[in-house]
């Protein structure tokens, strides 16, 4: 569900995060790995969903504010 410019986006954060030193590779690794069980259970379809609709609602104030 997600798009793959996004997944890349997350990673490219993800590696700066460990790169300059303000997260540890322990942590991306929980992270990741909390998010891969978060989304095989049943309460993360409907988080993904309310992000979406999230995201969709700045991109659709941003285009009406730019119109």
């Amino acid at each position: 569900m997600l798009s793959i410019p996004l997944v890349l986006l997350l990673g490219l954060l993800a590696f700066g995060l460990v790169r300059w030193g303000k997260q540890k590779v322990s942590g991306v690794i929980v992270g990741v790995l909390f998010g891969l069980a978060l989304a095989s259970t049943t309460v993360g379809p409907p988080i993904l969903s309310g992000l979406n609709s999230l995201s969709n609602s700045v991109v659709r104030a941003f285009s009406s504010a730019v119109q």
